[in-house]
Parts: C-alpha cells; structure tokens; sequence
C-alpha cells in the first residue's frame, strides 16, 4: 500500500473513533520493508497521538524492535502457533526456530511492549496435552494480548494438499470448533484481565462465530479498513469472509456482531489490557 492509501485509511478510522490501528504484514526483514514500516508508524503517530498503535509483522531483530517502539509503536501480536516445539517444527519451514520466536516475544517484553500472542487449535497432530500446556505457556509467561484462532484448511499448503488433511479437516470441523471455543472460556478464566480477540477466522466455521466468541471470551473485535482492491491478495484460508466489503460496510457489520452479542462497543479508547498495566507497574 502507498503512503497515501494508508494515510486515507488512518483519516477513517479517526473518523470512525475507533481509537487503534493494526499494521499486518507477512515475515518481511529488508530494510526497504523496515524503513517503510517505520515511516507509517511515525505518520499515524504524528496525525493521530492519541492512537493506539498495533504491530503484526513477524519475527524482527531487537534493535529495530526497539527503533519501532521509539517511533511510536505501542503493541505487537506475533503468535508462537503452538507451545509445543516438536509440533512447531512439523508444521514450520526448517530454517524457522520455536526457540528464535519465543526470543522474539521475550524481546517485547523486554521493551515494554504491549505483547500479543496465540496459537492455532485443530492443528493436524495436536493433541489435548498439546492445549493445556499451550494454556500453561500463556499464563507462565504473562502475555497481554491473545490472537487464537481455529485452523482453517487452504489448498495451496502442504498440509492442504494432503487429501487425508482433507478429509479429517471436514470430517472434525464442528468438534475442532467446539474445541477452541472451550480453549478460549478457560483462557479467559485463567487470565481475566488480558485482551482476546475475536478472530475473523471463527466465521468460516458458523455465521455466528465471532459473535459467540464475543460471548464466552473475547473483548476485541478488529474491522477491516484494507481498501476493497487489496482484500483478496492475501487469503490466508479458504472461504475468508469480508473480502468484497469496504471499510464502511465493515464498520456497520461488526457494530451488528456487537449488538447481537448483547454488548456494547467502545469508541475512542486504545483498549489498553489491564494486565499489561499489572505486569509493568503493579498496578490497575
């Protein structure tokens, strides 16, 4: 996206008074990338100070970590995908670590970040041991914010490719579900002052996923302000939802998913997890 567009996207959400923003991106490490990264973190820090300011964007080196929070960034989300290391390495590139990526996070902490992260439940191979130490990792290590998300299959992956994946992905989809509505109730029982997010993802599995999430844990819902033209180059799953809406059709769909889970959303605050004021001062 250019400077532009993400500027026209920073007016809208302003307007919108949602009060935070989220800059996503894949696991990019070029300085082009790191240079452009900073620059339109600086730009929404300097429109819109009273911003909230959300990184996604993978695994980066301590310094530039560091340089982005000096410029203004306040919170970053980069899910360790599952606690288990043996799982990890199944599922992930060999040049990928478990233990580089929990470097990261640790990292984040060590800035003072506002630290995000999750995993992915109805993996192939995961099994409930698998979860209740996912679970214990989270509350071991006093992380903030949580992105869980029920693993959605794309025909472009490995695992994907593999009919047996297939078939077991269908065959299990309402279990798998159920599951990680379960997993999320005990995380919020577990940590009651830290951030989950309803996951865009839920909705692949019922109309009313987010909703329900909204329900029986989370406290985050993020609408899309993508431009319409860049929403289907980059589907993470199969049957995305959202992908043919603007960001006005967004803003009136999940005020809808809000009201129907009989809450009421918040406008014009970051959102701030009281844990992470907890964890850094002691403190509410």
């Amino acid at each position: 996206m250019s400077f532009k567009e993400i500027s026209d996207c920073l007016k809208f959400i302003n307007k919108a008074n949602y009060g935070s923003v989220a800059y996503q991106s894949g696991e990019l490490i070029s300085e082009n990338f790191k240079n452009y990264l900073l620059e339109i973190v600086e730009i929404a820090r300097k429109k819109y100070p009273k911003l909230g300011i959300t990184i996604s964007c993978g695994e980066q080196d301590f310094d530039f970590l560091k340089q982005l929070k000096q410029a203004g960034a306040d919170r970053y989300l980069l899910r360790i995908e599952t606690a288990s290391q043996k799982l990890y390495k199944k599922l992930h590139p060999r040049e990928m670590s478990w233990q580089k990526r929990f470097q990261c996070l640790k990292d984040l902490q060590k800035l003072n970040y506002q630290v995000g992260t999750g995993i992915m439940t109805g993996l192939p191979g995961q099994t409930a041991e698998d979860l209740i130490n996912d679970l214990k990792f989270f509350a071991d290590n006093k992380f903030d914010m949580f992105g869980i998300g029920p693993y959605v299959i794309h025909k472009n992956t490995p695992l994907g490719k593999d009919r047996e994946v297939q078939e077991w992905w269908q065959e299990n989809k309402i279990k798998n579900f159920n599951i990680f509505l379960n997993f999320l109730a005990i995380l919020r029982i577990l940590l009651p002052n830290v951030n989950i997010a309803a996951a865009t993802a839920c909705d692949v599995f019922d109309p009313l996923g987010r909703i329900k999430v909204l329900q029986i844990a989370g406290n985050v819902i993020m609408p899309s302000v993508t431009p319409k033209d860049y929403r289907d180059k980059y589907l993470l799953y199969e049957n995305k939802p959202c992908v043919d809406e603007n960001a006005d059709k967004c803003q009136v769909c999940i005020s809808g998913k809000i009201k129907q889970a009989e809450l009421k959303p918040i406008f014009g605050e970051q959102g701030n997890p009281p844990f992470y004021y907890q964890r850094i001062y002691g403190k509410t």
